[in-house]
């Protein structure tokens, strides 16, 4: 089949056409108040966030190798989809600077500006802090160029927190650039809006799990049954216990 050009416009036009990559904004939920200030704070950082990379998500294969086949990859785990950088324009009154310092000295206390025991947010020089006390979630809206329906695919990372800040290149030849820092932040949990919700009690495993664990302790019983009817009195009573353990484990086996 060749390629037809009129089908493939209208084809992008009907789904809204090319998604824009400027059409963005990065949101704070449930800021913590110990780092943000009157000057900057949720407004302030999602206004000033220039650039940041939708995280991608990697799942780890293992290969199973096997005689006389050739090798099998198998899923693992997956990786952790952090961290996330973020680039933020630097105002000339040096807030931003000073809304991702504070941040990341709750995170952990770096400075020993007031004494090697002078503590900052409850924690000494060099100490680290609680998560639940520095961390936040973080939203990524893409919003579509569709003007008939407003349309948003949000990234929601959970729990974040910075862990890095760029240096800052300074330098008198740079008379017509901005000042920008990147930020790394680390993330527990990542979820997408196209992500649909299920409720425990309407999982599609059903059963199954319960009737596993039900079939592992049958064959536990089993066992213990056996053990307790003591040694075997004839060759006919061994074999018949054999065969109890025997059955039991097949049993187990073909539901697992």
């Amino acid at each position: 089949m060749s390629f037809n050009i009129s089908k493939f416009r209208s084809t992008f036009e009907r789904l809204g056409g090319p998604a824009r990559a400027n059409l963005f904004e990065v949101t704070m939920t449930s800021p913590k108040r110990s780092h943000a200030n009157s000057f900057f704070g949720p407004r302030e950082f999602s206004l000033f966030c220039s650039n940041v990379s939708i995280p991608g998500i990697i799942i780890n294969e293992v290969n199973a190798d096997y005689t006389g086949q050739m090798s099998k990859a198998f899923p693992q785990n997956i990786t952790n989809p952090g961290p996330i950088v973020c680039t933020f324009m630097v105002d000339s009154e040096h807030h931003t600077l000073t809304f991702f310092h504070n941040w990341i000295r709750e995170v952990a206390n770096y400075s020993k500006r007031n004494g090697s025991f002078a503590e900052y947010g409850g924690k000494l020089p060099h100490e680290v802090g609680f998560k639940s006390n520095y961390s936040c979630d973080l939203g990524i809206r893409h919003y579509t160029t569709d003007n008939k329906a407003f349309n948003v695919y949000e990234t929601t990372c959970v729990k974040a927190f910075p862990t890095q800040i760029s240096p800052i290149q300074l330098s008198w030849a740079d008379n017509d650039s901005f000042l920008t820092i990147d930020v790394s932040f680390s993330i527990e949990d990542i979820y997408f809006s196209s992500d649909k919700r299920v409720s425990p009690g309407n999982s599609s495993r059903g059963s199954g799990l319960l009737d596993i664990l039900g079939d592992v302790a049958g064959f536990a019983d089993t066992v213990r049954g056996v053990l307790k009817d003591g040694r075997p009195t004839s060759i006919q009573d061994a074999i018949n216990k054999l065969n109890r353990v025997g059955d039991s484990f097949g049993s187990l086996s073909d539901n697992i």
